[in-house]
């Protein structure tokens, strides 16, 4: 598998016509995504031969007539919602499904050598738009034990220590994510119905093996994957949590596309069962087991929109689909079994207007701050003139969700003196949310040395226009502040394995702006002093860099059990070693050169350009009212290219033809002027 196939921020081509695609960012495709003999099975096989109208997903989820036009019916096209089918059998079979599906089994066996167990099928991509084109299969047996070993080797641990895997499944993963019933009711139904709980423990041990190093989780891995062939899997609530915990787990591994082709498929699932209406839930005798079926559905929904966000997608699917899910209940309530009566999106709304406003479960303000996440996606498509102002909206629907939480839900610590998961995931979700879309237009730029990280957003096409000192001020605090609170959050007293793997990219995004800020603006700005012939930096570059600190030692931590984690500790030290390294350079060429009587001021962009020659630069704007240069690539900009070294001649008082003619060519650039020349150099 290709790793570099799901780390590109941009847009891919697309492959296949899947109203899926229209949603998502994969990455780039493999050829064999172009297979079109990709069917999906359902467990009701006895049902074969009867033919189903055609219908979307949104239109069957509605209960409503559906036109089943390609690509998108008429009724969704009305409503202006996003229109997609689920690629099953069910009004969509010919006479040549069965050879077909014969042929691709033989196919992926006869690539993969694994038996007939062995695999996530075909249609696991074909929920996944233009996901990547290399089977689940393909991908575990490349790395890990065939399946026939790995059974024979479970076979012996699992009588063991089975129980002690599902231990580590509650310890530390559950409550992050407490989706599944609470580990009593869990054992309770394991004597009454263990056979619908086949599947779910499989994943639950693989995620339990990951915390523990002398457990094999690439055996367990390879066991869990092979039975959710989608032949075998049944259509039930508890196949649905078992995709959501693996699309989790998967993601956190560093194997989004496979994360985001699970992620999919449970989705189809879960909207196929009708999990999205109040009846799903309802029908259930065990109020506990009723609370986990809305709480799997809103994991579902939590889920979409972080995947959406961090694939820099402008939706996700969950976001366009009618929802009647009652909301979840507090955690310590779950866990015990008292399930109070559940409450409604609508009184969630209508909490304002109270005159004493109802506290929720913590849940719930997260469920609601990723339907923020729905309506700002929108930003990643917009560029020019048109980003401030959505920007501006953004934030104010941000802001608008901190003010409004109740006292009890400002922090992270419940009255139990715990930290809430939940609500750590929220708030940390607020602030990278901030850093996010305050960042392109700050002073904050993004180093070419960013592009090594997988989590890094992409730069901005488009300097901000309009008052630029103002707004870049504005948005260069907002960003800084939303990275450092970010980071201060996994200053928690609490076991940093306890928090959701999800949290890997933003702390990547936070440690990139702090690294940004230690570059580009407390580096710049006047409080550093020479002392003695020492140079001191200001209080807030040091604040900067304990908060970069910071974020590689909460990295560390999770790399010891995510291997998307050791990734992102590689990528940031990689960047953090080109930042300082190149900032202790520029230190010590001034030192060299100017001595202690050294000057330095400001330049026009925020950094320090002068110790001998001071240079200022001023930006002429364009005709479209853009203010970026032209004198040098598109991607980069001045501070950029301070960033890599390449205008540390400037500094110095060299290279000064090379902007002042060829590098301002195009009239976007001119010099201003040269002051404060060295005594020394007019000697």
């Amino acid at each position: 598998m290709d790793p570099e196939g799901f780390r590109s921020q941009f847009s891919s081509p697309r492959f296949l016509e899947d109203p899926l695609s229209n949603l998502f960012d994969y990455g780039t495709p493999v050829q064999e995504i172009q297979n079109k003999h990709e069917t999906t099975t359902q467990s009701h096989e006895s049902r074969g031969g009867i033919r189903v109208s055609l219908a979307c997903v949104p239109c069957r989820s509605r209960h409503v007539k559906c036109g089943a036009e390609m690509p998108s019916c008429s009724r969704c096209q009305q409503d202006d919602k996003p229109c997609f089918y689920a690629k099953s059998r069910r009004g969509m079979r010919d006479k040549n499904a069965t050879r077909i599906k014969h042929s691709t089994k033989e196919h992926i066996r006869d690539r993969y050598k694994v038996n007939d167990q062995a695999g996530y099928s075909t249609s696991a991509r074909s929920h996944a738009g233009n996901s990547s084109g290399e089977s689940w299969a393909g991908a575990t047996s490349d790395t890990s034990p065939s399946p026939s070993s790995s059974s024979s080797r479970l076979n012996s641990i699992k009588s063991m220590d089975s129980k002690r895997l599902t231990d580590l499944y509650y310890n530390f993963f559950h409550k992050a994510h407490p989706y599944i019933v609470p580990k009593s009711h869990l054992l309770s139904r394991l004597e009454s119905d263990p056979d619908s709980l086949n599947n779910l423990i499989l994943v639950m041990q693989y995620i339990g093996s990951l915390y523990a190093p002398y457990f094999p989780s690439a055996d367990f891995r390879a066991i869990a994957v092979n039975q959710l062939d989608l032949v075998n899997l049944p259509q039930t609530g508890f196949s649905v949590q078992t995709l959501l915990l693996l699309a989790i787990a998967v993601h956190a591994e560093d194997e989004r596309q496979q994360a985001r082709a699970i992620l999919d498929r449970s989705i189809c699932m879960a909207l196929q069962l009708g999990m999205n209406h109040r009846a799903f839930a309802e029908m259930e005798r065990d109020p506990v087991l009723s609370e986990s079926w809305r709480r799997t559905f809103w994991g579902l929904y939590v889920l979409d929109g972080v995947f959406s966000g961090i694939a820099c997608a402008s939706s996700f699917i969950l976001s366009a689909i009618e929802t009647q899910v009652d909301l979840p209940c507090e955690d310590y309530e779950y866990e015990s079994g008292r399930i109070p009566r559940p409450r409604t999106l609508s009184d969630y709304d209508s909490r304002d207007f109270e005159d004493e406003i109802p506290v929720f479960s913590s849940f719930t303000y997260l469920i609601d701050l990723v339907r923020i996440i729905g309506t700002i996606l929108s930003i990643n498509d917009i560029t020019g003139k048109n980003l401030e102002p959505a920007v501006t909206n953004a934030d104010a629907m941000l802001v608008n969700w901190k003010l409004h939480l109740p006292v009890e839900k400002q922090g992270v610590v419940d009255k139990h003196e715990e930290v809430d998961e939940l609500l750590f995931q929220a708030q940390n979700l607020l602030q990278t949310l901030l850093v996010v879309i305050h960042r392109p237009l700050s002073r904050l730029y993004h180093s070419p040395l960013e592009k090594t990280s997988s989590c890094a957003p992409p730069p901005p096409t488009s300097p901000p226009t309009g008052n630029e000192d103002l707004t870049r001020w504005l948005h260069t605090k907002k960003t800084v502040e939303a990275a450092q609170t970010a980071m201060n959050l996994y200053a928690l007293p609490s076991p940093m394995l306890l928090h959701t793997p999800l949290g890997i990219c933003g702390i990547t995004k936070a440690t990139l702006a702090n690294l940004s800020a230690c570059a580009y603006v407390y580096n710049n700005r006047g409080d550093d002093r020479e002392r003695g012939g020492n140079f001191e930096r200001s209080d807030e570059w040091k604040m900067a860099r304990d908060r970069i600190r910071l974020g590689l030692g909460a990295t560390k931590v999770l790399a010891g059990v995510w291997e998307g984690a050791r990734g992102t500790e590689r990528e940031l030290k990689i960047i953090a070693r080109g930042v300082f390294a190149n900032s202790a350079a520029r230190e010590e060429g001034r030192k060299t050169i100017s001595g202690p009587v050294g000057v330095r001021e400001k330049g026009g962009n925020g950094g320090y350009v002068g110790m001998e020659t001071r240079m200022e630069f001023e930006e002429i704007g364009r005709e479209n009212g853009n203010t970026m240069s032209d004198g040098f690539e598109e991607a980069f900009r001045v501070g950029e290219l301070e960033y890599l070294g390449i205008l540390d001649g400037l500094a110095v008082g060299m290279n000064v033809r090379m902007v002042g003619s060829g590098g301002a060519s195009n009239g976007c650039l001119r010099k201003r002027r040269i002051v404060e020349v060295n005594a020394s150099r007019k000697g």
